[in-house]
Order: C-alpha cells, then structure tokens, then sequence
C-alpha cells in the first residue's frame, strides 16, 4: 500500500483486502488494486465531519450503537429523494410526536384516576375501570 493513506485507512483496506480469496487478488493487477484501495478508502472516512458521536451501549448479552453524525452533506443524492426523504421524516415525526402525546395524557389520566380525582361528576370514560380490571385482578 502507498503511503498516501493514514494509519486507519491502511487498517481498513488490509481487513477488506484479507477477506478477499488470494486467487482474485492476485488476478488483480497494481492498478486495479489501487483503484480498489482508493474506493475503499475514500468510502471509510470518518474523520470528515465536524461531530462524530458513536457510543455503545450494553444491555446483558446485547449491545447497541448510535452514531450521531455533523459535518458538510457531500453526497450526491438527487433532489427528488430528498424531498421523499423530507416528507417522510415529517410523517414518522409527526406520528411519533402524536403517539408520545397520547401515552402522556393517557398516563395524567390514569394518575388522575387512581388518585379520585374527578373534573366532571359522574362522568367516565371508563379507561381507569378498564385498566384496575384487567391489571389489578
């Protein structure tokens, strides 16, 4: 590998390169295996961006990742996708948004409820005998 690449680069592409059976990359010749280095590496950047948060988190046998990302959009992705990709971010949010916003009042209800307090007399929606009979029985 050329000296053009740092340190993580040269990591990744020799991983990539040792997954690959030795009889392909030795039809390879130094120009096509550079040119796969170079995409490889282009590919795996990771230091391009002002934020890069990747914390994991463990729960007994499982582990989960979130990565949070800021920096310059440098893809080159076609409008019409972004606005497909706008609307439907805007409908996930929209829907978990008012998703959370029912679990809410419905919790301020049940607490309501359990604690006898009532707004109007002898009205119900029965929501509060529902969840005491099929919970607390």
């Amino acid at each position: 590998m050329q000296q053009k690449y740092t340190d993580e680069q040269r990591q990744i592409i020799s991983r990539v390169m040792r997954a690959v059976p030795e009889d392909i990359l030795s039809s390879l010749d130094s120009k096509q295996r550079d040119a796969i280095e170079m995409a490889i590496a282009v590919n795996n950047v990771r230091n391009d961006h002002y934020v890069d948060f990747r914390p994991v988190i463990g729960f007994g046998r499982w582990r989960y990742y979130a990565v949070f990302l800021l920096g310059k959009d440098r893809r080159k992705v076609p409008h019409r996708s972004n606005s497909l990709s706008i609307i439907c971010k805007s409908i996930f949010i929209l829907t978990s948004a008012f998703v959370l916003f029912s679990a809410a009042v419905l919790v301020l209800y049940l607490i309501k409820s359990a604690l006898g307090i009532d707004v109007f007399q002898h009205f119900s929606f029965g929501i509060w005998d529902y969840f005491r009979d099929h919970f607390f029985n």
